[in-house]
């Protein structure tokens, strides 16, 4: 290793002291990135959104989890380099950076405002893009990492992927140009950041579970990462973890649903957050603030944004207000995509406006008809977030473990007996879709014209 990479894997003095993961080492090139006003912004932006509303304890910030994923990031490398691969100094520093800027294009409470969608709304790549790109994030990496800053936002970007070999998108695409003629490296790196490992999920799990005091995200992370191998498939090389480290593995499967289930699907999150995108969808629309001052804020900031330019009457104060009076709107109903009408809502996922056109449409249905006392902004639809949990590691199994006709590495469908459609009606309840109301009589009266209101849903356009 050169001396460069030796510095990143011990050399340095210099440490971090994190809740999770202990002493972090950080040399001076670490250190002048977090010290940026955009990492530091990060500073400002709860890990876990409007967690206060159920887990008080959970006040660990995105800034915290960046120096997590950075450490695991590090941890991991080492491991393959230790393993025999060969990475090139440049390689690792341009993974390391990225590791720190990964969250960096987010949005102040980003599960609520990333799910928006509205015309000219920045998607999370172009934020990210211009703060690595166009600020002082990018005189950071040319001159204290030499690195050119376009190189690492090709590793942090979450958009579509084109294969330059293989020809297939990935999914999740991000509203930006495919990212093409990726190296192999940097599908590795890629693939330990934010893909099969995805140590940013894995810092996520163990810290959100810490912090907010679940016992549900037990994964023993390093364990895991010190079963890796890299393995050649389909001329990449691809990460695996060792039959002996499936147990971690399979630890992390579950671990990662009982968390979904249970703290990021809980509704004292996830109500704040419908009522907080209601409050930014409506103040864009209505040409109060822009997406690009709200890509500038924290969390506290964004109330404040909000508060200060838009009209005291509007929807969006009011909601705004509630919010800081913890006042979250009543729940009414609450299913999932086993539910036969599930259908008809989730569609409204990728349009805000046509969400707002049915939450009003019932609204008015409700109140013309006397069924209901409900303003344009008193019943709003939660919907969950376009997310797949395939399990990406697949496994080295030891022989005479391979069964007849098959071949290393082997998938998780192989080892666990799960097929994919097991996989999905297992995952069917994290895809939860909840209407919400501004007080308990109208959650009642939700509940008593379901039937109608969901027809209703059908025919607005």
């Amino acid at each position: 290793m050169s001396s460069t990479v030796g510095e990143f894997f011990g050399g340095s003095t210099r440490k971090i002291r994190d809740e999770v993961w202990g002493e972090v080492p950080v040399d001076k090139a670490v250190r002048t990135l977090l010290e940026t006003a955009a990492m530091s912004r990060l500073k400002g932006m709860n890990s876990l959104g409007f967690a206060l509303y159920a887990f008080p304890a959970a006040k660990h910030t995105r800034f915290d989890h960046a120096v997590g994923v950075y450490y695991l990031t590090r941890l991991t490398l080492k491991r393959i380099i230790d393993s025999g691969a060969y990475l090139e100094d440049r390689e690792v520093r341009a993974s390391l950076a990225a590791a720190l800027l990964h969250d960096i294009g987010r949005y102040p409470y980003a599960p609520a405002v990333e799910g928006i969608r509205l015309p000219g709304m920045l998607p999370r790549d172009e934020v990210a893009r211009r703060l690595i790109e166009e600020t002082e994030v990018a005189d950071v990496l040319l001159t204290g990492w030499d690195l050119k800053p376009h190189n690492v936002f090709r590793l942090v970007a979450r958009g579509s992927v084109q294969d330059s070999a293989h020809g297939a998108p990935d999914d999740g695409s991000d509203g930006v140009a495919p990212l093409r003629n990726l190296t192999p490296t940097e599908h590795l790196a890629r693939d330990l950041l934010s893909g099969s490992l995805d140590v940013d999920m894995l810092d996520r799990l163990v810290r959100d579970s810490q912090g907010a005091k679940v016992p549900y995200g037990l994964v023993d992370v390093e364990a895991l990462v010190s079963s890796l191998r890299v393995v050649g498939q389909d001329n990449r090389a691809v990460l695996a973890v060792d039959e002996s480290g499936v147990g971690y593995l399979q630890s992390l499967v579950f671990a990662r649903y009982l968390m979904h289930y249970n703290v990021y699907g809980h509704h004292a999150l996830r109500v704040p957050a419908v009522m907080f995108l209601r409050a930014i969808q409506d103040a864009i629309q209505d040409e109060k603030i822009t997406p690009e001052d709200l890509a500038r804020q924290d969390d506290a900031g964004a109330l404040v944004l909000v508060s200060k330019f838009v009209d005291p009457e509007s929807s969006s104060a009011a909601l705004v207000k509630r919010l800081a009076d913890r006042r979250p709107y009543k729940r009414a109903l609450e299913f999932d995509e086993r539910h036969p009408s599930y259908a008809s809502l989730i569609k409204l996922r990728d349009d805000a406006s046509w969400r707002r056109r049915v939450e009003e449409a019932w609204s008015r249905y409700l109140t013309r008809y006397r069924k209901g006392v409900a303003g344009p902004f008193d019943i709003l639809i939660d919907l969950p977030e376009r997310r797949r949990f395939d399990v990406g590691l697949k496994l080295i199994r030891h022989s005479p473990g391979l069964r007849l006709g098959e071949r290393n590495p082997v998938s998780w469908q192989g080892v666990s007996g799960f097929s994919e459609e097991d996989m999905a009606r297992y995952h069917a309840p994290l895809h939860r879709v909840r209407i919400v109301t501004a007080n308990d009589d109208l959650a009642t009266s939700v509940r008593r014209h379901v039937d109608e209101l969901f027809t209703i849903a059908e025919e607005v356009g």
